[in-house]
């Protein structure tokens, strides 16, 4: 599932957008123009000097200049090291610019990463549902709360988005893709936080009071003819 976030992450800040249409005062544009040009100079970013004005607009509108300045987030190294999901912003801001951020993606995919691209092994169709997973009521609010973002990727994407969670594994994983599908078929919510926690303990421990679900779990492997050893 590492994959996945990674993906996305990368699709935070190399946002591509069509360009706003808001109102800004002298000193807001002027902001924006110099974080343009610091998002422009990130190591993650992927865009154009267009994508960078993009992103930069939706953060002044939807964070203010003061904190911009605040925050020092016209300086290169300080951009790098912020992010949305970690900042501590109130919730309602936050949502605002997490859904600033992706609304520059939204349906320009292919014109971001090259026509030539396979998503890091995601198809088009999944990494534009992983975009929608992004901005829902339920992520935002589970990421906020301090839920381990590779889970809630991981349980948002399985109920909302079964071909991004079937090319996770496949790419994320190495799964042969018919053992992947038969996976996603057989596993319930409750199955795949088990598997989740499971694969992030170390060695052979296994979650508390797990013997039930255990058994549960090793009947949907044995089924899709899954090595246990591919679990984790």
């Amino acid at each position: 599932m590492k994959k996945l976030v990674l993906l996305c992450c990368i699709l935070i800040v190399a946002a591509a957008c069509g360009g706003g249409g808001s109102s800004l005062s002298s000193e807001d544009q002027k902001v924006v123009d110099d974080l343009a040009i610091t998002v422009a100079a990130s190591d993650d970013f992927l865009g154009t000097a267009d994508d960078a004005g993009c992103v930069a607009e939706s953060l002044v509108t939807n964070l203010g200049t003061a904190y911009i300045r605040d925050n020092n987030l016209t300086d290169t190294a300080a951009f790098d090291d912020w992010d949305p999901f970690e900042a501590e912003l109130p919730k309602d801001k936050y949502k605002k610019v997490v859904r600033g951020m992706f609304g520059c993606v939204e349906g320009e995919l292919s014109t971001l990463l090259g026509d030539g691209t396979d998503l890091d092994g995601l198809s088009e169709e999944s990494a534009e549902c992983l975009l929608d997973i992004f901005v829902d009521d339920a992520f935002l609010d589970a990421i906020y709360d301090g839920a381990d973002a590779d889970t809630a990727i991981a349980v948002t994407s399985f109920t909302t988005c079964p071909s991004a969670f079937i090319d996770g594994l496949v790419a994320g994983a190495g799964w042969d893709r018919e053992d992947a599908e038969c996976f996603a078929d057989e596993l319930s919510p409750e199955l795949l936080t088990f598997f989740m926690e499971a694969s992030s303990l170390p060695g052979d421990e296994m979650p508390e009071n797990s013997t039930e679900i255990l058994a549960d779990f090793l009947a949907v492997a044995v089924k899709c003819d899954i090595d246990l050893a591919d679990l984790g």
